[in-house]
């Protein structure tokens, strides 16, 4: 059985755990992008560095989460968060909000199947 279907409660609790704040710092992610989205010159620039900064934060982030969550589509996630951040450098921002939606629609999953089990536990 995969990991992103947790066999045990102290599983359960590191997935929803991880999964959980990688969704929250994409919610952030994307957010950032939409405010960089609009804007020209030398703000776009600084802004676009300020969006690199905290992909970079958010790429560790997936890397800690990913040694928790031993699941294939983890190694996915985390070649899209690398390809994200060479396409912030580039300045390629219109391309990037379907990558996001994608790695946080992955995290929702993983979180709603820790939260189950934490449910069905009676955890919470």
């Amino acid at each position: 059985m995969s990991k992103s279907h947790p066999a045990t409660a102290r599983e359960a609790i590191i997935l929803f755990h991880f999964a959980d704040r990688i969704k929250a710092e994409l919610i952030i992610a994307s957010r950032l992008l939409g405010a960089v989205l609009p804007l020209k010159g030398e703000e776009r620039t600084g802004g676009g560095r300020v969006l690199l900064e905290y992909l970079k934060g958010l790429e560790q982030e997936i890397n800690l989460g990913s040694a928790q969550i031993a699941d294939p589509e983890m190694i996915r996630v985390k070649t899209v968060i690398t390809g994200l951040l060479g396409m912030a450098d580039a300045g390629m921002y219109a391309d990037m909000q379907e990558h996001l939606t994608w790695m946080l629609t992955i995290m929702t999953t993983y979180a709603q199947r820790g939260l189950e089990m934490l449910l069905k536990e009676k955890l919470m």
